[in-house]
């Protein structure tokens, strides 16, 4: 294989971690711009242990991931006492704090980033994935999962049941931000360089983008978005600069016509099938219809 197509496999991977990450947190109706900042804190632990202190890759990345996450638990309990926009702004805020500080450590390059890390294969990452999703997919199916999505349906109703929900939303912030982290780690040692840059405010809404595109309610629908969202500026390159208005146009066009996601809840792989190639359904419906029966005399 090429090592462009090596680049896009390990970039479309490492964009599905980070929207599943962020999808996490979002099945339980919380939504956070701090990812970036989450993902810096995978990315730069575990360059740093890479780098300085010669740790392999994976045990690096692990340790970033952990690191992560313990940010995602310590920021989640303070800024889970708010909700909705309130909650965003906190998190938005979080992010650049972040990279602020990632700015002014001279142990972590400054401003001037962070260079020379390597080792992120397609192998490692899409192996990251299959376990990432299929934990999720097994999380859903558990009472954990469900207890994700009544809070995420009403917090109100979920607090009335017994439900800890602030123990729900917790977990629910912590696993997404180690799962990002993971992804930052894996970002790190593929890019072969870093900077505080990297991981502002925009970051977290591509990250976002991902998600909205996809389904805010469905596993697979945020996979879906992020695969899609990678690929779109290799498959319009030919547009060069001006693919982004095409970009942008979908996702008018998304909010307009679809703004539960292209792959809503209910919605099954044959009926985003029947979505995508409406005549299909049409050609199903006018084969399913019965023949008229033949007038008698």
């Amino acid at each position: 294989m090429s090592a462009y197509y090596e680049g896009i496999l390990m970039a479309v991977g490492i964009n599905v971690l980070l929207a599943v990450g962020l999808w996490t947190t979002v099945s339980t109706g919380q939504f956070s711009f701090g990812h970036a900042a989450f993902m810096g804190i995978g990315a730069y632990t575990a360059s740093f242990l890479s780098l300085k202190m010669q740790v392999p890759l994976v045990p690096a990345a692990f340790i970033g991931a952990i690191a992560a996450g313990v940010g995602g638990i310590v920021v989640a309990f303070p800024a889970l006492r708010l909700s909705h926009l309130y909650l965003a702004m906190a998190t938005l805020g979080f992010a650049e704090i972040a990279r602020i500080i990632f700015m002014n450590q001279e142990a972590l390059g400054g401003a001037y980033g962070l260079g020379g890390m390597n080792g992120t294969t397609p192998l490692l990452v899409w192996v990251a994935v299959v376990i990432a999703v299929a934990y999720l997919w097994l999380l859903g199916r558990s009472r954990v999962g469900l207890a994700f999505g009544a809070v995420r349906q009403d917090e109100i109703a979920a607090r009335a049941m017994g439900l800890n929900v602030t123990w729900i939303k917790v977990l629910a912030f912590g696993q997404g931000a180690l799962i990002t982290g993971f992804a930052g780690a894996l970002f790190a040692h593929y890019t072969f360089f870093i900077e505080p840059g990297m991981f502002g405010i925009e970051r977290s809404v591509v990250v976002l983008l991902f998600v909205v595109f996809g389904s805010m309610t469905n596993l697979w629908g945020s996979i879906f978005g992020a695969v899609l969202l990678s690929l779109f500026p290799e498959v319009f390159r030919f547009l060069k600069d001006w693919y982004l208005f095409a970009y942008w146009g979908l996702l008018v066009a998304l909010m307009i016509w679809r703004p539960q996601g292209i792959w809503g809840q209910s919605w099954s792989a044959i009926e985003l099938f029947y979505a995508i190639f409406p005549r299909a359904r049409r050609r199903s419906l006018l084969s399913d219809r019965p023949s008229a029966s033949p007038e008698v005399s």
